[in-house]
């Protein structure tokens, strides 16, 4: 059942970015800066305490001939602060694929490797 719920999940996620990459317009962009934001705090049983973060990168892109600097949040699941830490020193100055859908321009998602 498990494997069932895995597999559905995973297809479903596939699918999505399949159509992501097919009708979603995009384009190259430069990392310009990574930010990250304390979005809450995780508490275990046996008292530890970990923060999450949020990560946000500044891209700068060229689309129909206007350029761009937009800040966007990475589709991500929360990371530690050194998880956090480690993308900005390996994102920073990097390219990324940035897409939107043509009726939402302002709805930015990016794609950082």
């Amino acid at each position: 059942m498990i494997a069932v719920v895995v597999a559905v999940g995973f297809f479903v996620k596939h699918r999505h970015h399949q159509e992501i990459q097919q009708h979603w317009k995009c384009a190259t962009a430069i990392v310009e800066e990574v930010h990250s934001e304390e979005i809450r705090t995780v508490s275990y049983a046996k008292g530890g305490r970990t923060a999450l973060y949020q990560v946000s990168i500044l891209a700068k892109y060229v689309s129909d001939g206007v350029e761009h600097e937009r800040w966007i949040t990475v589709e991500q699941p929360p990371v530690s602060l050194a998880e956090a830490q480690l993308q900005t020193f390996r994102w920073k100055g990097q390219h990324c694929v940035v897409r939107w859908k043509a009726a939402a321009p302002e709805d930015l998602i990016a794609e950082v490797e």
